[in-house]
């Protein structure tokens, strides 16, 4: 099996943000849209809505990975690891701002 060409992780990071930049954006959407429609009444048309957006987001940043291109553990880091420590900066924010 080849070595993927880009060795470190911020290397990676650099070079393929592109690509990752919709699933570190879509955590942010998800928990604001939601609370915007839970607010109007429609958390379940929401989240329906959403799913197409989700699942072509997480396509699109592992798409790297899948072509060999970069290693497993990057992957995971800039496919999951990151979209998480958004959301929970996203909630964290919503939380400080909202005074709960």
């Amino acid at each position: 099996m080849s070595e993927p060409q880009h060795a470190t992780l911020l290397k990676t990071g650099r070079t393929y943000w592109r690509a990752f930049a919709l699933a570190w954006i879509f955590p942010v959407v998800f928990l604001f849209g939601g609370l915007e429609a839970d607010q109007l009444g429609y958390p379940t048309v929401f989240f329906f809505a959403l799913l197409p957006l989700f699942f072509w987001s997480l396509n699109r940043a592992g798409r790297p990975w899948m072509r060999r291109e970069i290693s497993y553990w990057h992957a995971i880091f800039w496919c999951l690891a990151v979209p998480f420590m958004v959301w929970a900066l996203a909630v964290f924010v919503h939380l400080a701002v909202s005074g709960h």
